[in-house]
């Protein structure tokens, strides 16, 4: 890989990096994820369980059902989702987002047979567009070029985060026996009720989290009054000892006071030579104050333009100004102009929306379908030898159970958070996002490849436990540094005033890749077991994430000079400074 040309340490990079707002982000993102990988464990069970599949190689099909129906939903409601977070900020949105996800784990808990449970994953899709707007968020809070990269890896982070939690929660306290005598009836009659109701505790913390400590980050509604917003710095100040900031609305009121006192001229008695003709306030809470309150006042641009620049002063530095700039720029009303489809549909944009589409689509298919083909019973004959014959006469599994798998999923979600906390803020300092991409999602044609082989490993457990563990740990490493670096692409390749409707399309588009892979492979998947065939869907997810490694190849990270641009003004100011 070539090094970038200009480097900078990590507490360069680091300085002015908004750590509270991602910090409180990242809290309402962590139970989501814990929701979604928590069924992996045991979603075979359970569809064996409702009884029907008529055998067992059905029961990847039905499986993919549950899956593709969320995401399905998903693409119905994201585009509404997103409408409305614009309408009445991000923040209600997230907490309608969290409500319904709660709703749907107790329906899926509490199902008594499958069209319960699929009804139970239709909610979750149609009352959850959390991702998108959680990564409209970072976005808006993230506005310098270097902070993005380890913003939008704090997705990722996440992910993986929930991957290690939510499978040992889904492995460990599902099915029909449990250490709690008191819990005994419940699970004895719906034995995947305690998996969800444990998650829904989670969630509803994570809920609690967001109406007291998140802010508000779009730009309209970021300046309206919120009273568990101050109910949340009156916890932070009297039980935390932590002295909160300044609210936006506090600062308007100040401003409206001072602007007040401005306008009124002194006292004749009292004016003389040392009275000053401009109040000076041009410390940095004044300017944001100037423009904050510009905002609130909802003006036009074309109109107050000026005083809105005078406001900002003439201490702010170039990389500050370029923020500033793309901070506003994202928030450009599109109902001005006529959306002019011929700059949004460049090969550009394009081949980086493919791209996600694909990374989405074979994520996906190997998180839905690993647990359940590792679950399969091994495949043996009247003599018990295996029934599988190397290279291409394939069927059956490992004989996983929920546990099993709950630590597989576990294990591996640890090293992803090692991965994302350590190795790529390294290989984000030294390398290039496109650079970094095109090279890591080479591993994932590899691994698809030589998973079906795991089959002939069933005599030999350990070794069997060896292979699995290694070849999810190396697609955990690609994910974890490949996909914050498509996300960046996409976004650096979309026009400012066109960002949030290409990332709205883009979040679609991955809710349909995730509604269509399950779908499609579910019935690959059983119909490869049925002819003794299984290769054929790990292969054939091999064939696509080959498709994007070819795909990789029209990319373009169209903001790259840029970068260089703000580097060398950068070092321009340093050398002013010193």
């Amino acid at each position: 890989m070539a090094p970038k040309k200009n480097q900078e340490s990590f507490r360069q990079q680091m300085k002015g990096f908004p750590w509270s707002q991602i910090f409180v982000i990242s809290l309402v993102r962590f139970a989501e994820p814990i929701a979604f990988t928590s069924l992996f464990p045991y979603v075979y069970f359970m569809v064996k369980d409702f009884g029907v599949a008529e055998n067992e190689a059905e029961v990847s099909k039905y499986s993919g059902y549950l899956s593709s129906t969320f995401a399905f939903c998903q693409v119905l409601t994201s585009f509404n989702w997103g409408k409305f977070a614009d309408k009445n900020g991000r923040k209600p949105t997230l907490i309608i987002g969290l409500t319904g996800s709660i709703i749907s784990l107790l329906l899926l808990g509490f199902a008594k047979n499958y069209y319960w449970a699929l009804l139970a994953r239709s909610t979750m899709g149609l009352l959850n567009g959390n991702v998108a707007v959680i990564r409209t968020m970072i976005g808006e809070v993230a506005t310098e070029r270097k902070h993005q990269a380890l913003a939008f890896s704090t997705m990722p982070l996440i992910f993986q985060v929930g991957c290690v939690v939510g499978p040992l929660i889904g492995g460990f306290l599902s099915g029909k026996t449990t250490r709690f005598n008191v819990l005994r009836p419940l699970v004895e009659k719906y034995p995947y009720a305690l998996p969800n109701l444990f998650v829904s505790a989670l969630l509803f913390i994570s809920m609690i989290t967001a109406i007291f400590f998140l802010e508000e980050t779009h730009y309209k509604h970021k300046y309206r009054f919120d009273p568990f917003v101050e109910l949340g710095d009156s916890i932070k100040r009297y039980i935390f000892k932590i002295e909160p900031k300044s609210r936006a609305w506090h600062k308007l009121s100040i401003d409206n006071t001072s602007k007040q006192r401005r306008n009124t001229p002194p006292s004749p008695a009292i004016i003389d030579e040392e009275t000053a003709l401009l109040d000076e306030d041009d410390d940095e809470d004044n300017r944001e104050t100037s423009i904050s309150a510009a905002h609130h006042r909802d003006y036009s641009p074309e109109i107050e333009s000026d005083e809105s620049i005078k406001s900002v002063g003439n201490v702010l530095t170039r990389r500050q100004s370029v923020a500033l700039v793309r901070s506003y720029s994202l928030h450009e009303s599109q109902d001005d102009e006529k959306i002019n489809y011929k700059e949004l549909l460049t090969p550009h944009i394009f081949y980086a929306v493919v791209c996600n589409f694909i990374m989405s689509l074979h994520i996906v298919v190997h998180d839905e379908f690993l647990p359940i083909f590792l679950a399969y019973d091994v495949a043996r004959d009247k003599l018990g030898n295996l029934i599988s014959e190397f290279p291409l006469k394939i069927v059956g599994g490992l004989n996983y159970t929920s546990e099993d798998t709950g630590q597989l999923l576990s294990s591996t979600g640890v090293l992803g958070v090692i991965f994302v906390l350590f190795v790529f803020p390294y290989v984000d300092r030294h390398y290039d996002c496109l650079t970094t991409y095109k090279n890591f999602i080479k591993i994932f044609p590899i691994c698809y490849f030589l998973v079906p082989y795991l089959v002939f490993f069933a005599d030999h457990k350990t070794l069997g436990k060896l292979s699995a563990y290694t070849l999810t740990c190396l697609k955990t490493l690609g994910t974890s540094i490949s996909f914050p670096q498509i996300l960046l692409i996409v976004h650096n390749c979309s026009p400012p005033k066109h960002r949030a409707l290409i990332n709205g399309a883009t979040i679609s588009v991955s809710a349909l890749a995730r509604c269509t892979g399950p779908l499609i492979w579910g019935f690959i998947m059983s119909w490869g077991q049925n002819y003794q065939i299984a290769w054929i869907g790990w292969w054939l997810l091999s064939l696509i994430s080959l498709l994007a490694v070819y795909q990789s190849r029209y990319l373009k990270d169209s903001n790259d000079e840029d970068d260089e641009e703000e580097e060398s003004h950068g070092d321009e100011e340093e050398e002013i400074r010193s």
